[in-house]
């Protein structure tokens, strides 16, 4: 059993404020090489990695991702792409449908969903390696957003979709704050054989670490007597950036499935 790989997993948290310092070229292409390693469909790696390093895009990039500094400040930042337009020009390239005599598919929705696969295990596995290599990370779920602007300042052709966003750099505090809670092993978040329809008792119990942190947190509304769910329903599911989240997302979404 390895415990140093089970100790980086259980111990990584979500750093925000980097060390102004760049991450040296060595320590980036051992995390580009580990980052390589993580399993992808058919070993096709449907993914790209835009890595953003134009002072001025990154400017614009945080601007788009609801004004956060913190992306204009990352030391490295990169874009993890769903990608299938590069396999569907390599199979113009390589003659294939010409060689086969089978006209090329549209590009479809499953095509779109198992490339997302890809990107974001591939993201996983950065994020992981980085911690090996004592960098801090955190992922910028606001990437989908504003997706006409992304399109535009990125030229990314329609077959293209940001899966997701991770940042990179040297954590500015050493000090090792309390890790945010998980449901435990036994709540109803594992399942078998079936799909099960939890009771509003399981929920509470999926989510009472969650309600112990975030009281403690003082971010339960209702003067701390709300649920989980009362939190993340005023705070995020009914927010404005949701709303626009969803909004870009139908515009990947359609552009990507779009005929020609």
């Amino acid at each position: 059993m390895n415990d140093e790989t089970l100790s980086l997993i259980w111990s990584r948290r979500t750093i925000r404020d980097f060390e102004r310092r760049e991450v040296e070229k060595e320590t980036v292409d051992k995390l580009k090489a580990m980052t390589l390693r993580a399993p992808s469909a058919g070993n096709m790696e449907m993914y790209s990695i835009l890595e953003v390093e134009d002072k001025e895009k990154k400017k614009q990039l945080a601007a788009i991702c609801d004004n956060q500094k913190m992306i204009e400040n990352a030391p490295l930042v990169w874009i993890f792409l769903c990608d299938m337009e590069k396999w569907k020009r390599y199979f113009t390239f390589s003659k294939s449908p010409e060689k086969f005599n089978i006209p090329m598919p549209e590009l479809g929705a499953g095509d779109m969903l198992l490339s997302f696969e890809d990107a974001v295990i591939a993201a996983e596995n950065s994020v992981i390696a980085a911690e090996a290599l004592g960098l801090g990370s955190c992922y910028i779920g606001d990437v989908l957003e504003n997706g006409e602007k992304l399109v535009e300042l990125f030229s990314l052709p329609r077959h293209v979709i940001p899966a997701a966003m991770v940042i990179y750099g040297y954590p500015k505090s050493k000090e090792r704050f309390q890790s945010t809670p998980r449901p435990d092993i036994n709540s109803s978040i594992f399942m078998k054989d079936r799909y099960k329809e939890r009771t509003f008792e399981d929920l509470e119990d999926e989510y009472k670490g969650h309600r112990e942190y975030n009281k403690e947190h003082k971010r339960l509304p209702f003067n701390g007597e709300g649920t989980v769910a009362d939190e993340y329903y005023g705070r995020k599911y009914t927010s404005e950036f949701m709303a626009e989240m969803n909004r870009s997302a139908f515009y990947y979404i359609g552009r990507y499935l779009e005929k020609e």
